[in-house]
């Protein structure tokens, strides 16, 4: 009796060995495919400015709570100037903000500073000032644009949510 036809072994071509490999049609599909993923995937993988807006953001919230506990625990006023390449903190010389008078960093540093990234851009305010009870002076909430992101400071707790 003979095999099913599903279980029998497969010949070899007449004409030679069977064919192993992939076409050159299907090689180029291929290399056109991984092309046009790579066209779309490349951008976005080098395009690097979302984390940095994050990364200033974080460190700018570090920067104002370090200030108003500063404030808060010396009893004295501290502002945060925000300039469009730099962020430092300062304390107020005769009821002023005065970057002849900065704040020490807390590790040994000359000043509690930061330089911001090439292509990141602060909007919104340019000062925040904190007195005594670490509120803002003056009493309005402050809206800081980083990029794309926004960071909120609480007039009423000087806090960054």
């Amino acid at each position: 009796m003979s095999e099913p036809r599903a279980c029998q072994r497969p010949q070899p071509r007449q004409g030679g060995p069977a064919p192993r490999g992939f076409t050159t049609v299907e090689l180029v599909v291929v290399m056109l495919v991984m092309g046009l993923l790579a066209a779309v995937a490349m951008p976005r993988l080098t395009d690097r400015s979302v984390l940095q807006e994050r990364g200033v953001q974080d460190q700018l919230r570090g920067l104002l709570r370090t200030s108003r506990q500063l404030a808060v625990t010396q009893q004295r006023e501290v502002c945060v100037l925000l300039a469009p390449n730099r962020a430092s903190a300062v304390y107020t010389a005769a009821g002023a903000c005065s970057p002849a008078a900065p704040v020490g960093g807390l590790g040994g540093e000359a000043e509690l500073a930061f330089n911001l990234p090439p292509r990141v851009v602060l909007g919104g305010a340019t000062l925040v000032r904190f007195n005594t009870r670490g509120q803002l002076v003056p009493a309005a909430d402050r809206g800081i644009t980083i990029g794309s992101l926004t960071l909120n400071v609480s007039r009423e707790t000087g806090h960054t949510p």
